[in-house]
């Protein structure tokens, strides 16, 4: 299974792109930068599944549903807890700010319809994949996922400060491939990170060690741009090549 980083940013500024990963070939993992897809890539999109409803992981959903509506054979699917998958109903796709586009018909029905699997149980995506969606330190409905395809296991953290259920939910992995987790601000701004719900260096340290195995690779997203350079140095001396930037184009198999 393809893991691909089509946005890797934790807000905007010239240059960026926000969160969004496709995974495999019809499975989207956010959506900031979803119109960065080729065409053709957002018309096979079949799923968006959403960590929680900021801005900077929703964007560009609109664009994308706007841009396949006409030629979709069937509704786009929106996944994602109730609580994401309200706010972005209410403050988004809402006829004010956006077209709801659960109430536009089409041939094949709703432009696009919205569902919400249970926390703690696996449930199935296209492609043969199988998620797990775990409540994670951040709000706007906000959760991590555990994904498993036929060859292993990975663990996206999504948006999330300390924490402690998806880390212990991934020790039990026996075929854990890889992490991807957030990292937003660097070691100095410490008291920030955990006031917004988010790490730094050395609080993903902390995490990691909740996993018991050093030897899993940790790709690391979600740098405010701004503060990349010093995110990436604090990241150099914490932390030997098991831990590493994610960037956008990257393609890791699972």
């Amino acid at each position: 299974m393809r893991f691909e980083a089509v946005g890797v940013d934790g807000s905007k500024q010239q240059g960026s792109n926000l969160c969004t990963m496709l995974i495999g070939d019809s499975v989207l993992l956010d959506a900031g930068s979803a119109s960065m897809l080729a065409p053709e890539q957002q018309l096979s999109t079949e799923l968006v599944l959403l960590t929680h409803s900021h801005l900077d992981h929703i964007l560009e959903l609109g664009f994308m549903v706007d841009a396949t509506v006409s030629t979709r054979g069937e509704p786009l699917r929106v996944m994602g807890s109730m609580a994401c998958l309200e706010s972005v109903r209410k403050h988004y796709m809402n006829d004010l700010i956006w077209p709801d586009f659960s109430r536009i018909r089409t041939g094949s029905g709703p432009a696009l319809v919205y569902s919400s699997p249970g926390d703690r149980e696996w449930f199935d995506l296209p492609g043969g994949l199988k998620a797990w969606m775990e409540p994670v330190c951040h709000g706007a409905g906000g959760r991590g996922f555990l994904f498993r395809s036929d060859t292993g296991s990975i663990l996206y953290t999504g948006d999330t400060g300390p924490t402690n259920t998806i880390w212990e939910r991934a020790s039990e992995m026996e075929d854990l491939r890889f992490v991807v987790a957030e990292v937003s601000f660097p070691d100095r701004l410490r008291d920030v990170a955990i006031a917004s719900d988010h790490l730094t260096p050395g609080l993903l340290q902390d995490e990691l060690r909740k996993l018991g195995d050093e030897s899993i690779p940790v790709h690391v997203f979600h740098l405010k741009p701004w503060l990349r350079e010093e995110i990436t140095e604090d990241i150099r001396r914490r932390f030997d090549n098991t831990v590493s930037l994610l960037l956008r184009g990257d393609s890791l198999e699972f």
